[in-house]
C-alpha cells in the first residue's frame, strides 16, 4: 500500500509541475480533473482493502465534484469568453516556476521530517504536504482566476490524500470533504458572478482573483 501511495503522490506532483508549465487554462483544468480521478481511484482501492466506508464515500465525492462537476462547470464558463483560455501575464516565469516547485518538494520533505514525522512515523506523509505547498504556489504564481482556483482545489486534493491514507477510519473526513467542496464551489460561483457583473472590456480585469 505504501508503494501505491508513493506512486500516486509522485503522479500528483508531476501533474502540478505540468500545471506550472502550461499556460492554457483548459489544459490545466483537464489536468486537475485527471489528478482528481486518480486520487478518487486510490481512495476507492484503499477503502476496499481496509473495509473503510468513510474512505469509499470520500472517493465518490472526490470523483464527482473534483473530477467531473467543477472542471465541467469551469470549462463551460470559459467557452463563452475565448480570451480567458490563456494565461496572459504569469507572475513568475515558467522556468523559474519549475525550479521553485522542485525546491518546494525538498522543503516539504524537510518540514515534514521535523514536524509531523515524529507523530505519524510514515515517510510517505511528506507527499501530501508537498502537494499542499505546490497548490499554494500555483495560486500566488498565476494571475488567472480559474488557475488560482485550481491551485486552491489542488490543496484540497492534498488534504483528501492525507486524510484518506493516514486517518481512514475517522468519519469526520467525509464531513471535511463536503465542506471543502462547498467552499470550492462557492469560490468558483463568486468569481463567475464577478465576471458577469464587470462591464469592463479589459482582459486583465478578469485575470486576477482579487479581494
Amino acid at each position: 500500500m505504501k508503494e501505491i501511495f508513493a506512486l500516486v503522490g509522485f503522479f500528483e506532483i508531476l501533474m502540478v509541475f505540468f500545471m506550472q508549465w502550461e499556460i492554457y487554462t483548459k489544459k490545466i483544468i483537464t489536468t486537475f480533473s485527471i489528478a482528481s480521478y486518480v486520487i478518487a481511484a486510490f481512495l476507492f482501492y484503499l477503502g476496499m482493502v481496509q473495509n473503510a466506508p468513510y474512505v469509499l464515500a470520500l472517493s465518490f465525492i472526490s470523483a464527482f465534484v473534483r473530477g467531473f462537476f467543477i472542471p465541467w462547470y469551469m470549462k463551460r464558463r470559459i467557452v463563452r469568453d475565448h480570451w480567458r483560455e490563456r494565461e496572459i501575464k504569469p507572475v513568475i516565469s515558467t522556468a523559474l516556476s519549475i525550479v521553485i516547485s522542485l525546491l518546494i518538494v525538498v522543503f516539504a520533505y524537510v518540514l515534514y521530517r521535523v514536524t509531523f514525522y515524529n507523530s505519524i512515523h510514515l515517510v510517505e506523509g511528506s507527499i501530501p504536504m508537498a502537494l499542499l505547498l505546490q497548490g499554494a504556489f500555483l495560486i500566488i504564481s498565476r494571475r488567472n482566476a480559474f488557475i488560482q482556483l485550481i491551485g486552491y482545489m489542488t490543496m484540497e486534493n492534498a488534504l483528501f490524500l492525507f486524510e484518506g491514507y493516514l486517518f481512514p477510519g475517522l468519519p469526520f473526513i467525509v464531513e471535511a470533504g463536503v465542506v471543502l467542496d462547498l467552499i470550492g464551489i462557492i469560490a468558483i460561483a463568486g468569481v463567475v458572478v464577478r465576471m458577469m457583473k464587470d462591464s469592463s472590456a479589459d482582459v486583465t480585469d478578469f485575470d486576477e482573483l482579487k479581494g
